[in-house]
């Protein structure tokens, strides 16, 4: 699990919930699972970030401007190999570390999507 700075959880749970509102109230899905308030969102005793359920489930693990590095790769591939294909959301600058760090690993079944804040909002890119 990742250390964040304070500044940097409030970001990452900023990043969850919006990701969250997005396939709640826009895309209607039937279930959306978060661990803000309670530890909901596993599989298989695996702790990700969001599961969305539409019908078919879709995984989410979200990282940070410090959490795209080798020690979270190992635990994006251990998510790919037990649960299948996930979604990794990543700061859009650090596209190429992510995918450098996905290469090295050898992390298969996982589609990075991408957020920005852009004039104080938060945009994000590649959401299935």
């Amino acid at each position: 699990m990742a250390m964040r700075s304070p500044k940097e959880m409030k970001l990452h749970e900023t990043i969850i919930r919006s990701v969250a509102g997005i396939y709640d109230s826009q895309k209607n899905a039937q279930q959306v699972l978060t661990n803000l308030d309670k530890p909901l969102a596993v599989l298989k005793g695996i702790t990700v970030d969001i599961i969305v359920k539409n019908p078919i489930t879709l995984i989410f693990k979200v990282e940070t401007e410090t959490s795209v590095t080798e020690g979270e790769g190992i635990a994006w591939k251990a998510i790919s190999e037990q649960l299948g294909t996930f979604f990794l959301l990543v700061p859009h600058p650090l596209k190429a570390d992510a995918m450098r760090i996905i290469a090295k690993l050898g992390v298969k079944n996982i589609r990075l999507c991408f957020y920005m804040i852009n004039e104080n909002k938060l945009k994000f890119t590649g959401l299935p």
